[in-house]
């Protein structure tokens, strides 16, 4: 499979940026330049920075959700520098890093010499690093060419240009619903966006949430045979009622398109932003892909690009496309349940007042 025109468009608009935990404002900058371009598209951010953006007229019943941070170090403006995020001390040894503020990356390079604290390291610096401004690791430029996406962030930035590949896929076929996307910030540093969402925002609870990440691949998930229905976590096992109509979906589209592959197991490697949606009591369910390189450790040593197979990622985004053209019918049976729900109002009071009828009359 080849990747598909428009998802390749947006990877390459996003996995090139610079990003870190509290350090996003490049990636929402793309994300807000799409909304602008398209007539179909809005968005709000919320008190703590998270971006939702929406397809389409009314409230959205189904988001799909993903974070724009990687793990990245922090100048202490002391010669040392903290790691934000999931990255081991003992890969940095030696390791290149660039600086970057909200014009971009800056040229000036650095090198992590290593160090004793935890969470620390010292750094070599040819020019003065500014106290607070985030260290990228100076790896390749992405590239998408062959059977693997290579890029320095593919965790979770090709789950962030998935949704705006599937925003451009519905508009190009005049869809009538309403979906939408909520891009999360610092989730490496324990979920602190979707906290912040979860605890603020309006939305229903009775809101599908399915959740997108980037998952260490398994012997039992190998890269290639497609994206992966993640049941659960480390942590939570999601939504049954939502995995399965994503499975629904993922059989309904292979049915239709023999070459679509997927996967389903319980990644429990790690906890993602789907044990937050879950536990504030949304419907949550999760798909994910099968990564290499996680965080950028090299299986050698040392730090390398991360990377996804080409065809999972594009099955990604017809799955994400296929359960939300879906979505209606999943969504009639709220349909039936406010039904019932209503039934139920209007003859309970009933119910209740002639219980005992019978057995007065024994």
């Amino acid at each position: 499979m080849s990747l598909p025109k428009d998802l390749a468009r947006r990877l390459r608009e996003i996995l090139a940026l610079p990003t870190a935990p509290f350090c996003e404002g490049r990636v929402h900058a793309a994300i807000l330049g799409a909304v602008r371009a398209s007539k179909r598209l809005r968005a709000r951010s919320d008190a703590f920075g998270n971006l939702l953006v929406v397809f389409g007229r009314g409230r959205p019943r189904l988001l799909f959700a993903c974070h724009t941070d990687h793990p990245a170090l922090r100048a202490e403006g002391d010669g040392t520098a903290a790691i934000v995020g999931g990255i081991r001390a003992a890969a940095l040894k030696g390791a290149r890093l660039r600086g970057f503020d909200a014009r971009g990356v800056r040229g000036e390079v650095v090198g992590a010499v290593g160090g004793k604290k935890a969470g620390v390291v010292r750094i070599a610096t040819s020019v003065p690093c500014t106290r607070g401004e985030p260290l990228l690791l100076d790896l390749p430029r992405p590239s998408l060419g062959g059977r693997f996406l290579r890029a320095r962030a593919i965790d979770d930035l090709c789950a962030v240009a998935a949704c705006l590949a599937l925003f451009d896929r519905l508009a190009a076929t005049r869809f009538r619903g309403c979906v939408g996307a909520l891009f999360t910030r610092a989730e490496e540093v324990g979920f602190a966006g979707a906290l912040g969402w979860v605890r603020t925002t309006k939305t229903p609870r009775s809101t599908t949430i399915v959740n997108l990440e980037m998952s260490h691949a398994r012997p039992h998930t190998p890269q290639g045979n497609g994206p992966i229905l993640r049941v659960g976590d480390r942590i939570t096992t999601f939504d049954p009622a939502v995995t399965t109509e994503l499975e629904e979906a993922a059989r309904s589209h292979q049915a239709k398109d023999g070459s679509f592959r997927w996967q389903r197991a319980l990644m429990d490697g790690g906890a993602c932003e789907a044990t937050v949606y879950a536990h504030a009591g949304f419907r949550t369910g999760a798909l994910c892909l099968p990564l290499l390189n996680y965080h950028n450790h090299a299986p050698e040593g040392g730090v390398a690009r991360e990377y996804v197979h080409r065809d999972d990622a594009a099955g990604l985004v017809r799955w994400m496309e296929a359960y939300a053209r879906g979505f209606s019918r999943f969504d009639a049976g709220r349909a039936r349940q406010r039904r019932l729900d209503a039934l139920w109002k209007k003859n309970r009071a009933r119910l209740v007042a002639t219980a005992g009828e019978g057995r007065a009359r024994r």
